[in-house]
């Protein structure tokens, strides 16, 4: 009889599972239907079978150094997609090791795609984020910005400018004093709403670009529009979530998803397209995106990255990339000046070199597959590849292949559900990966249940292998996972400060390059940066409710 990791029968996991997990599933009738273990045999119980068809499976997820046949999308997209995925769930499991059936699961962050990773829960409760106006005036209302370390001396330094301009998110000691002392090795923590933000080197300059803009808007509003610095805080928030929502939707989902589930829930007016009236609001976690088709974007992490002109002869690998980050231990922070991030070089430009995203599909690169960055729910150290799937199984995740059931009747629409040989590399991966791609498949035909119930994260790689342009894009089922998510996260969550604006299509500049380049005033000149800001002001902004301390702001 078919078992849960959690030791359970399938029937009677459905059975206690349905209620605890009904109202964090995108399609609650699953809940009784989740992925069922492999076969315990002599050689192990089912948990201990599945685990180690699941090692020997992603050890074989391992694709080659960066391809030249890389994708379409920029590489900024695979963390600016990291980022927004972190402002909508933060997800926390609770219980004791082994106890499944005392599990929770919560979600930290309101869910409502609100810059909660910026700005926290605002100025009141979170105010230990904030700096003041002004040496005179200590009302809070920008961000302070920490400097760099000194530079790595294996690393030249650029002279493209980069160097001056260098910027890092703060930091404080274990003493809770700033950590001004370049390169100083002791305990440390970044100052910002989300410390998933810090983790790796990427991903923090994106943070620490993003509260430039903030303090960019909130100067340019206070000196041109002689309002306090209160309000010009409110101003500057409201209109910078207007535009980072405009540039999820209207760019960067434009690029991952399928163009037939992009127009079912965003084309329409204002984003909202036909899909979005069924919607239900999300009650917790969103399950099958947090842990299922959410992990697609692991597959997109390049093995190394030309960060700026002083790597153009070498660049640096993704093992240097993660260790500028607070979440490892014995982390390299704060970022040496000759490593901070050259936007232009990871977004669309007429740059020959600016770097492209990995394709979507099983084949990882070395860090993601194999090493062992992460840690079960009993504290065995595993691999991101092994826990993408592990959890699937570990939560009851219903199969890849009975959520794209489900996904076809959600959209009435033609959704292959592939199973068996769908479920190998495809002849673009064969051709790609010649060596890889025979190895994994050898390793999937010696675990067959896995090639027809197979775990969500993995199934939606797949997918994206065989029906989203070659990799470029999702297929049908992690399209809509994601856009249903991101869809309730902008028009159905209720537990934000931020209220919907008025108008998103108007919230300028309206994609990547733009919002990242709003931090530079060699781009985007302060008379530019203010008429975007005027344009979408004059629309009325909507007033601001604090739902944590009953005040309200307009």
């Amino acid at each position: 009889m078919a078992r849960t990791a959690g030791g359970q029968t399938v029937e009677a996991a459905g059975a206690d599972a349905g209620d605890a997990l009904r109202r964090r599933l995108l399609f609650p009738d699953l809940a009784e239907k989740p992925i069922s273990l492999m076969p315990a045999g002599e050689d192990g119980s089912m948990t201990e079978r599945t685990q180690a068809a699941l090692t020997d499976i992603s050890n074989s997820m391992l694709g080659p150094i960066d391809s030249p046949d890389l994708s379409d999308n920029p590489a900024a997209y695979t963390y600016f997609g990291q980022f927004a995925f972190h402002d909508i769930v933060f997800s926390r499991i609770f219980g004791m090791p082994g106890d499944h059936a005392g599990r929770t699961l919560r979600n930290a962050v309101s869910g409502s795609l609100d810059l909660s990773g910026l700005y926290g829960r605002g100025l009141v409760v979170d105010s230990h984020l904030y700096d003041s106006a002004s040496e005179s005036d200590t009302t809070l209302c920008r961000f302070p910005i920490g400097l760099p370390g000194v530079s790595d001396k294996q690393v030249k330094l650029p002279v493209d400018g980069a160097v001056e301009r260098a910027r890092d998110v703060p930091r404080v000691d274990a003493s809770s004093g700033f950590l001004s002392v370049c390169g100083r090795k002791a305990p440390y923590r970044p100052l910002i709403g989300d410390p998933r933000n810090d983790d790796n080197l990427i991903l923090s300059q994106l943070q620490c670009s993003l509260m430039l803009v903030h303090n960019r808007l909130v100067d340019l509003l206070m000196a041109r529009r002689a309002v306090p610095p209160q309000t010009a805080f409110d101003q500057a928030r409201l209109y910078l979530t207007g535009v980072y929502r405009r540039v999820v939707v209207d760019d960067y989902l434009r690029r991952i998803l399928a163009p037939a589930v992009w127009a079912h829930f965003f084309d329409g007016e204002e984003f909202r397209g036909p899909g979005v009236a069924s919607l239900r609001p999300l009650a917790d976690l969103p399950i099958e995106f947090t842990f299922g088709a959410s992990r697609f974007a692991h597959s997109m992490v390049r093995d190394r990255y030309a960060l700026n002109k002083a790597f153009e002869e070498e660049a640096g690998t993704l093992r240097e990339i993660l260790a500028f980050s607070s979440q490892r231990p014995n982390g390299d922070v704060p970022v040496r000046v000759n490593w901070a991030v050259d936007w232009s070089r990871f977004i669309e430009s007429d740059d020959a070199k600016a770097l492209k995203a990995r394709r979507i599909s099983p084949f990882l690169n070395y860090e993601m597959a194999v090493v062992q960055h992460a840690a079960d729910f009993d504290g065995a150290p595993r691999s991101i590849a092994f826990m993408d799937c592990w959890r699937c199984y570990d939560l009851g995740i219903a199969s890849g292949q009975t959520i794209a059931g489900a996904v076809a009747a959600a959209l009435s629409a033609d959704v292959p559900v592939l199973s068996g040989a769908a479920m190998l590399p495809t002849q673009s991966c064969r051709k790609r990966y010649s060596f890889q791609a025979g190895a994994l498949e050898k390793t999937l035909l010696a675990h067959p249940q896995f090639l027809t119930e197979t775990p969500l994260s993995y199934y939606i790689m797949q997918e994206a292998a065989v029906l989203g342009d070659d990799g470029n894009r999702l297929g049908p089922t992690g399209s809509f996972i994601v856009a249903a998510t991101v869809a309730a996260a902008l028009f159905n969550a209720g537990d934000s400060e931020i209220q919907m604006p008025l108008s998103l299509s108007s919230a300028e500049p309206g994609n990547l390059a733009g919002l990242l380049g709003l931090a530079d005033d060699r781009l985007v000149s302060d008379d530019q940066l203010y008429e975007y800001f005027q344009r979408y002001a004059n629309l009325d902004m909507p007033g601001r409710a604090y739902r944590r301390t009953g005040n309200v702001a307009t």
